[in-house]
């Protein structure tokens, strides 16, 4: 990570010390020279110090405005807690408070890198997710465009050719017509605009190849590659080049050609792109040469027909093979058009009138009133829009939507609303982990501090109590029998609570723990059977354990921290399940292996969770025991456990089925160097 130290001092410890752990740090004793840094390239962690926040912080905020878009993270240093105002107040990311000790400053850094990698995965599935979103409208609006122009195959030509230069990001395309045993640039648009009318023999290019095989031809680098003509290519400004063929009447008449000025510019997504543009592009020029050629033949009319078809067809297709769910309506909202992944999803049987189908009998009140209001405002403004939505399946779970709507033109004039729809549930299972990630965090700051402060007059507390208990057993044999049994009931009471109250300091203690525990290879099977023996009492009135285990490698982690991970959950297991049924209840264990990772499942027939519950699960102190009967650490801790060992552990649970718990850990090191044992047939092992 790249570190920008504002501060006065020459040689300031922190930026020392990251230096010393191989970080990228450059040091400005002044904001004026901050700035200049910022201007010359990204900053991953601002550090600055909160006296000189104290005085006026406008100048952070300055910085903060310098750096956008790729605003950095802000760690403050403080000297002493009371110091801490100015950071707090300024809405640093992190803080640190003297002294800075090389561990809890690595433990900062790394908690940023993750927070950062987090943020750039984040942003590259949001920007690919729009993109290919906008490009697939493109498509559409495409072939709506090319309804409206008519029969003008100049005017079609002309649109196809520009739309697919900016859809594959190209510098210049044209379309070339075959003439004789040439061929002639008959449209070019952006950077071979100036070069309408080239012509190019047929034989000894690209394009004549792809015109004589009848076969999309790519090249990455024009310079090295033996089909090009290369003196034509210099001629044009190549790099790169698409040539797809353009087909009529079951022969090829010319080609869509995109071009780039820089090497291995093109994909295969572009290749796609380019193929749909050319179908579409050959029945325009199919319908064309329809209409001009009325008298002759059925036979010529029937394949420019079937052209038409087959492009409609490849569109059909493109759309119902797409992972989005894609409609167009009129402006009563009534459904004119969707794709075979709308009706799959809303449960449309085939041959239906969709016409019929109002937004309310598909969705819930809210729901319909809230995308009528979306769909409204396109059509009032006439520019496309995206936004997000929650829109229920049928059968009631929830899930998210990123929907693009735009506007479509019939032929006749009539307005119409496309729009199409990517699930980005599992995108919004990621943010709430990466909520819940940083609230732990957080708290395990908060934590470590608590318990440091109880710990010490907690001491005192267990001394004195332990004293006074002596002492007071020491009197007793000089006074009447019974006369210090009450005194000595309130002494063991008050020795039970604060014994308890150590436990839960103890609780946190490990909550807020870090990396200090040492990772070794451990066998998760071991660990396992040795929780089974721990948790036996629990489990025997009230399930039946089932094992479902097969061969795995070793893991990295720490045999005791595992330990306390699957002793908890089995525990949580077994009160899920009520008392006396054991025979009608179990808690099946599966440990199976997938890639570099080892999975851990532990499943209950117990009585589930609802989703309020579901969702909190993790989060720490929040329990559903009575009070005085859990202190809602357990699964806070257990998640930090496994996070901290680079794993990860997740809860899938319905109300009246039962839960099962995952736990997903990393292959020990020494174990990924060696070859991945065969798949073994599950064993099942059954105890009462």
């Amino acid at each position: 990570m790249k570190f920008l130290c504002v501060s006065a001092a020459p040689r300031h410890p922190v930026a020392e010390e990251l230096r010393r752990q191989g970080q990228d740090v450059t040091l400005a004793q002044t904001v004026l020279e901050a700035g200049a840094v910022l201007m010359h390239g990204p900053v991953d962690v601002l550090v600055v110090e909160s006296e000189e926040l104290a005085a006026d912080a406008r100048w952070l905020d300055s910085l903060r405005m310098r750096a956008r878009p790729d605003e950095p993270f802000v760690l403050g240093l403080a000297a002493t807690d009371a110091a801490l105002e100015p950071l707090l107040a300024a809405g640093v990311d992190e803080y640190l408070v003297a002294p800075f000790t090389p561990v809890e400053l690595h433990a900062r850094r790394l908690l940023l890198e993750r927070r950062g990698a987090a943020r750039r995965q984040r942003r590259t599935s949001e920007e690919a997710a729009r993109g290919e979103m906008e490009r697939l409208a493109a498509i559409i609006q495409t072939q709506a465009d090319v309804a409206l122009a008519g029969l003008d195959l100049d005017e079609i030509m002309g649109l196809l050719c520009e739309r697919a230069r900016v859809l594959c990001g190209a510098d210049g395309a044209a379309v070339a017509l075959i003439d004789g045993e040439e061929v002639e640039y008959r449209v070019a648009t952006g950077s071979v605009a100036q070069h309408t009318g080239f012509r190019l023999k047929v034989e000894g290019s690209l394009t004549g190849s792809s015109l004589l095989r009848g076969e999309v031809m790519r090249t990455d680098d024009t310079e090295t590659d033996v089909r090009v003509n290369v003196k034509a290519t210099r001629q044009v400004g190549s790099r790169s080049m698409i040539c797809v063929p353009l087909w009529r009447e079951a022969r090829p008449v010319g080609a869509l050609n995109v071009i780039s000025g820089r090497p291995h510019a093109f994909d295969d997504r572009d290749v796609r792109t380019l193929e749909l543009m050319a179908g579409l592009l050959g029945a325009a020029m199919g319908n064309a040469a329809e209409a001009q050629a009325r008298q002759e033949l059925m036979a010529q009319r029937t394949a420019a027909l079937a052209a038409l078809q087959e492009s409609q067809e490849l569109f059909a297709s493109f759309m119902n093979n797409s992972p989005v769910v894609a409609f167009i309506k009129d402006e009563e909202g009534r459904r004119v058009w969707v794709n075979e992944s709308y009706r799959r999803f809303f449960r449309l049987p085939e041959g239906m009138d969709l016409a019929l189908i109002d937004d309310t009998q598909l969705m819930p009140l809210t729901s319909a009133q809230h995308v009528r209001r979306e769909d409204q405002a396109v059509f009032a403004s006439g520019k496309p829009h995206v936004s997000e939505g929650m829109i229920p399946a049928p059968d009631g779970s929830e899930r998210y939507w990123l929907t693009y709507r735009f506007i479509v033109k019939e032929r006749s004039g009539r307005r119409l609303l496309g729009g199409v729809s990517l699930d980005i549930t599992d995108r919004k299972a990621m943010q709430a982990q990466l909520v819940v990630s940083d609230r732990l965090a957080a708290v395990g700051t908060l934590a470590a501090g608590v318990a440091h402060e109880i710990n010490n007059p907690l001491a005192f507390v267990l001394s004195n109590l332990s004293f006074l208990s002596g002492e007071l057993q020491g009197v007793s044999r000089e006074l009447p029998p019974g006369r210090t049994a009450e005194m000595e009931e309130v002494l063991r009471e008050a020795s039970d609570g604060a014994h308890r109250v150590r436990q839960i300091v103890r609780d946190l203690r490990t909550f807020s723990r870090g990396d200090d525990e040492a990772a070794t290879s451990v066998n998760v099977q071991s660990v396992l059977e040795s929780a089974i023996t721990m948790a036996r009492g629990e489990l025997k009135m009230r399930a039946q354990i089932v094992r479902e285990y097969r061969d795995v490698p070793l893991v990295e982690g720490n045999e005791g921290r595992f330990g306390q991970v699957f002793l908890n959950l089995l525990i949580n297991a077994a009160q899920a399940i009520p008392q006396g049924k054991p025979d009608q209840h179990e808690v099946r264990l599966v440990l199976r292996h997938a890639g570099d990772r080892v999975i851990v499942e532990v499943t209950d027939t117990g009585v589930g969770m609802p989703p309020e519950v579901r969702a909190r699960i993790f989060d720490p102190f929040f329990t559903t025991k009575p009070v005085g009967e859990g202190t809602g650490l357990g699964l806070s801790i257990c998640h930090g456990i496994v996070t901290g060992f680079g794993g990860e552990i997740s809860v899938e649970s319905e109300e009246g089925r039962g839960s099962t718990f995952r736990v997903v850990l990393p292959v020990a090191q020494a174990q990924r160097a060696r070859e991945t044992p065969l798949a073994q047939p599950p064993h099942l092992h059954l105890l009462s």
